[in-house]
């Protein structure tokens, strides 16, 4: 296809349903950099009730842990989730399939073309090192802004973890739209973690995201311009089938892992 994708999310600003006059002053701030309408809240009923009356798909709320997410399906605010106990494994020295999979070491550069909650591009972070360059697009903008503030705000435990997380270069938009503008030979691997065609039992995380998440499979074109960026290309997927569509001849991923990641090379 031609016709270039767009995302079309339909969501607003507001505050946490007890929050004073400073949120109220962040939450209109936000509403006017993200071009999106602020709504008050005091009175403004149910979460179900202010998606349909408004017609929204979500709604960002400014809280005291920073924005917040809500739709039909529950609420989400930023926390490095996986990735805390994924660092612990690999300062341990144990194996992270993503990083076997993507053969990531010190000093290499990594585009990430589905942020979403931010998890692969935190451990790529860590393991490229100061030396290293990650960049991750994200094309939902209301994920985009919660993951994004949390990416530059959120401080783990864990210092290391912190510091890869600041590191990461983020950029809201469509991965083939952004990939379409770089130079050649711009990154040493490209990595894709489109929304899984079939969902994967149990990862009620994910299924709560749905209605603010850029769905499609990745396009044809945009593993091309991937394999023209990058001489490598990693893809995670629930679907072994689905990533030998992809054009994936390698997959990599442990024996009992519910994931794989395929992988294409130039």
């Amino acid at each position: 296809e031609d016709r270039v994708l767009t995302v079309t999310i339909k969501f607003a600003v507001t505050t946490g349903r007890d929050a004073g006059v400073k949120y109220a002053a962040q939450a209109k701030a936000w509403a006017n950099s993200l071009g999106v309408p602020y709504f008050e809240r005091a009175g403004a009923g149910t979460v179900d009730k202010i998606l349909a009356e408004k017609d929204l798909d979500c709604f960002i709320a400014a809280c005291v842990r920073g924005p917040v997410l809500f739709s039909s399906s529950g609420k989400f605010f930023y926390h490095p989730g996986m990735s805390v106990l994924r660092l612990q494994k690999l300062q341990k020295g144990l194996p992270d399939n993503f990083i076997k999979a993507a053969g990531l070491c010190a000093g290499m550069r990594v585009f990430d073309g589905t942020l979403g909650l931010g998890s692969d591009a935190i451990i790529a972070s860590y393991v490229v090192g100061v030396s290293g360059k990650v960049v991750g697009t994200e094309a939902s903008l209301p994920l985009f802004f919660t993951v994004a503030h949390g990416l530059q705000n959120y401080i783990a435990e864990n210092g290391e973890l912190t510091a890869a997380m600041r590191r990461i270069t983020l950029q809201h938009g469509l991965a083939g739209e952004y990939l379409k503008k770089l130079p050649s030979n711009s990154f040493d691997v490209v990595y894709f973690d489109p929304m899984f065609q079939k969902p994967v039992e149990g990862a009620a995380a994910m299924d709560a995201m749905r209605p603010y998440v850029f769905a499609a499979s990745l396009r044809e074109e945009t593993v091309a311009e991937a394999l023209r960026v990058a001489p490598k290309i990693v893809i995670k997927e629930s679907s072994v089938e689905m990533l030998r569509r992809y054009g994936c001849d390698e997959i990599s991923g442990g024996r009992y892992s519910r994931v794989k990641y395929g992988i294409i090379r130039r």
